[in-house]
């Protein structure tokens, strides 16, 4: 994180904590009992949503084919570019 970044804290009460503690213990075990190939698999399925942002979309008549790149060595992360542009609004 830059410098100039804010940082934002939620604080969550202990049920609302041991809950989110329970949650990624849960996560912890499936991927614990899964192979290195269903790892990756569930990983490109359900982590990298980069993937999903590429579609295509009709309008009127016109088929318009969206895809999305992301640059490894961007100083921004996506986050905090949508804190940014909406800060701006």
């Amino acid at each position: 994180m830059q410098d100039n970044e804010k940082i934002y804290r939620i604080e969550l009460s202990n049920e609302e904590y041991a809950y989110v503690e329970n949650l990624k213990q849960e996560y912890y075990k499936k991927l614990e009992n899964m192979t290195e190939d269903e790892r990756l698999q569930y990983f490109r399925d359900n982590i990298a949503i980069e993937n999903k942002l590429n579609f295509e979309k009709e309008i009127n008549g016109t088929v318009y084919k969206v895809n999305t790149y992301f640059d490894e060595n961007a100083e921004e992360s996506i986050l905090a570019k949508i804190f940014r542009l909406t800060k701006k609004s």
